[in-house]
């Protein structure tokens, strides 16, 4: 559990989120899957032919290559 979780909250709170965090595995653990998912759906949109047809290709792979990493940091949150 990373201590962005529990940072700055009062300690009550954040033996709560602790414990909510630890309880709430095999949720994560389907989360982390159905994200895995989505990256990878991205992942082969982005190297579509179709795509190549796109004047604005770069600005279109640049919000890909973003999204896909947003996508992992919620996934090292969840871990």
């Amino acid at each position: 559990m990373k201590l962005s979780w529990t940072q700055g909250l009062e300690p009550d709170i954040a033996k709560e989120i602790k414990e909510a965090f630890k309880s709430s595995s095999l949720v994560r653990k389907r989360l982390k899957v159905l994200i895995e998912d989505k990256i990878e759906s991205t992942h082969k949109n982005s190297l579509s032919k179709e795509g190549y047809e796109i004047s604005n290709w770069s600005l279109k792979q640049a919000d890909n290559v973003g999204y896909e990493r947003a996508l992992r940091d919620i996934i090292s949150l969840i871990e």
